[in-house]
Order: structure tokens, then C-alpha cells, then sequence
């Protein structure tokens, strides 16, 4: 019983620790996503004003 218990946490942990990257890589992905929107927002919203 330890011994399964050991391996499943180890397992538990590598899963765990991929979702951690996988969350991070998609945060990362979609803060660069807003930066490159955010100033193409902002030159069409001054050129109708202009």
C-alpha cells in the first residue's frame, strides 16, 4: 500500500507540476496577445479622432 501511495503522489506531482507550466504558458501567451492588441486599439481610436 506505501509503495503505491509513494507512486501515485510522485505522479501526482510531475502532472501537477506540467499544469503549472501549461497555466503559465497560456497567461503568458495571452498577456502578449493583449499587449500587441491593446496599441492597435489605441492608434485606430486616434486616427478617427484625427
Amino acid at each position: 500500500m506505501r509503495v503505491q501511495l509513494h507512486c501515485i503522489a510522485r505522479i501526482l506531482v510531475v502532472y501537477w507540476k506540467e499544469v503549472d507550466l501549461l497555466a503559465s504558458l497560456m497567461v503568458l501567451g495571452l498577456q502578449r496577445q493583449n499587449v500587441g492588441l491593446v496599441p492597435t486599439g489605441r492608434k485606430d481610436s486616434l486616427s478617427r479622432d484625427h
